[in-house]
């Protein structure tokens, strides 16, 4: 009995330290401790921010001891985060991104870690290079118009807001119909988003958008009149058009069908912005 319970004892021993090792944090050959690790959703894309863009800013392998890349060396590059970890180093906490990089040709870099003090969210904005991309991750109106402007696969898109010459454009708006639900009020009838109301939708046109639907190689002049026939059956000819002053646009379109079986929303929503 006396051996068997030692033994117990051994083993209990044995089980707690390979448990406590376990959940220990991880220590690396140069000093970094990583301390903490955590999952991220939003924002996920990000930038070397401008007053880093003249320094070396390293991408380094997950343990901290081998430099991978050079940001700078991409200046092109939009950078995904997927993790975010805290770093113990000389008795300082530091917080670093585990990101990779992704290309205007679709080519992915190694996944590495970065200081986060380095980056700033948002796309990269040399956009004439940049096609296709999703609305939820650009930051502001301006940056999503310049988008607008400035890639190729926006050209559809410029011709279809030039149809509404006095509403302006919104990246909240398009950002909320793509991420968000329309809400119907069910004594008025009056449809709304978190930071719009009176909101307009447009089934019939929103197809001709949709790339999973229509045909891929229609052109846009063809598409632009089937859209403009759409909007003049529901009641929106050019002078009904010019009147919508109060209201703001979203526009979502991508020149070629991507991955999904159906694009999330593309199209056109209107609506009033709710003074908050």
């Amino acid at each position: 009995m006396k051996l068997k319970s030692f033994l117990a004892m051994i083993t209990t021993a044995v089980a707690l330290g390979l448990g406590m090792m376990a959940s220990a944090p991880a220590t690396f050959a140069d000093g970094y401790q990583r301390v903490k690790t955590t999952w991220q959703s939003s924002p996920n894309v990000f930038q070397v921010k401008s007053q880093y863009k003249n320094r070396k800013v390293y991408l380094w392998n997950s343990t901290h001891t081998k430099k991978i890349l050079q940001l700078n060396n991409y200046p092109n590059t939009n950078w995904y985060r997927n993790h975010t970890y805290t770093y113990r180093h000389n008795g300082k906490l530091s917080v670093y991104y585990g990101i990779n990089g992704w290309t205007p040709n679709n080519q992915y870099t190694q996944k590495g870690i970065v200081w986060r003090g380095y980056l700033r969210p948002g796309y990269n904005t040399n956009y004439k290079v940049w096609n296709n991309l999703q609305p939820g991750n650009f930051s502001n109106n301006q940056e999503y118009a310049k988008y607008i402007q400035e890639s190729p696969s926006q050209h559809f898109s410029k011709m279809v807001l030039k149809l509404f010459p006095n509403t302006p454009l919104s990246w909240k708006l398009t950002s909320e119909r793509d991420a968000f639900p329309v809400q119907t009020n069910p004594t008025t009838g009056v449809k709304s988003l978190p930071s719009f109301t009176d909101v307009i939708v447009f089934p019939s046109v929103d197809k001709y958008f949709d790339r999973a639907f229509y045909k891929q190689d229609v052109s846009d002049q063809k598409r632009l009149k089937l859209v403009k026939a759409a909007l003049e059956k529901a009641g929106y000819n050019q002078a009904k058009r010019n009147t919508l002053k109060d209201y703001q646009i979203g526009i979502f379109y991508f020149d070629k069908h991507h991955q999904e079986a159906v694009d999330q929303y593309p199209g056109i929503v209107l609506g009033k912005p709710i003074n908050k």
